[in-house]
């Protein structure tokens, strides 16, 4: 994860900046004050039109709205990073901004997108992990972006395909796909062939039809050229999700941050491979529990389900291959 305010020299008075983008419609820079602090700024053309007077508190970041030195027909909005050792935070906040605001041809809509960003970057903020995900999150969101990249995007398309991923949301299912409901687990290749149900919704949805898809990485080496690395399989959906409508790629960067996701070069460190995926349709005989099955004294049941008795059930939606 390279840092962009490395490039840019330290200046002996004001600002040294540098441009995000050519090939962005707004004027956005990386930036570094004489004190050495990362900046992020938009600058836009003055209009009538009153600026905010107020914007979202974000925990360790200042933002302002000024003019521009010696010309007043210019603005800018700043964003200024207080602790430098947050750079990484601070940098997945700058290029969200970017992201959201690719398709944005005017400094009034964009200023309403950035404010509109920056309030969900407020809350998320408040509760940010200053550690990575555990690594069996780690292999757990691999597993559902995987069925994202693999099995959605080429049925639906890049931007339907993030509408249909709801589990980071508290939804009892990871997806819900037109009438049916998709539970996506994930195991290693090492492990007993069994997957762990967190609750009696889990495998009994209220759609018509329920699928449990199944996983199975291995873990493998850093030069391994077929390994699978979170950051660069994001990566790779955040650039499909380019040519679609702004709000499903902000869609799909606050689902990341409900799991508790920030860009880092530390995942970096964690390599996989695709051993194996199956997918089963959960119909009457399929090993599960279901909430009128328990006893209504009974709180947060999880069980485990051998795989191996799961397999007369495989099936696989109609729009999908496996």
């Amino acid at each position: 994860m390279k840092n962009p305010w490395d490039d840019i020299a330290l200046p002996s008075k004001d600002i040294s900046a540098r441009r995000v983008a050519h090939t962005h419609p707004l004027d956005l820079y990386w930036a570094r004050d004489y004190t050495g602090n990362y900046l992020f700024i938009y600058e836009f053309a003055s209009t009538d039109t009153p600026l905010p007077t107020s914007l979202p508190d974000l925990s360790g970041i200042r933002g302002v709205f000024l003019k521009v030195a010696n010309n007043f027909d210019k603005n800018q909005f700043v964003l200024l990073l207080k602790d430098r050792s947050m750079w990484e935070i601070f940098l997945c906040l700058c290029n969200d901004l970017v992201q959201t605001t690719r398709q944005t041809q005017d400094s009034s809509s964009a200023i309403q997108a950035l404010l509109q960003r920056l309030s969900h970057w407020q809350e998320f903020l408040k509760k940010i992990r200053p550690d990575i995900l555990t690594e069996e999150a780690i292999m757990g969101l691999i597993g559902e972006l995987l069925f994202i990249r693999n099995h959605l995007m080429p049925a639906f398309g890049a931007g339907q395909a993030v509408r249909f991923w709801q589990g980071p949301e508290g939804l009892p299912q990871d997806f819900n796909v037109n009438n049916s409901a998709i539970e996506v687990k994930c195991q290693t290749g090492a492990t007993a062939s069994t997957v762990r149900i967190t609750s009696a919704q889990q495998l009994c949805p209220q759609l018509p039809e329920m699928y449990l898809f199944v996983v199975t990485l291995g873990k493998t080496t850093l030069d391994n050229k077929r390994a699978i690395k979170l950051p660069l399989l994001i990566a790779e959906i955040r650039d499909a999700l380019q040519s679609t409508n702004s709000s499903y790629i902000d869609r799909f960067n606050d689902l990341l941050h409900e799991i508790g996701y920030v860009d880092s070069d530390r995942y970096l460190d964690f390599n996989y491979i695709l051993s194996d995926q199956k997918i089963y349709q959960v119909t009457d005989g399929f090993p599960r529990i279901c909430p009128e099955n328990i006893h209504t004294g009974i709180e947060h049941l999880s069980y485990s389900i051998k795989l191996s008795e799961c397999e007369p059930f495989r099936k696989c939606p109609d729009w999908m291959e496996v």
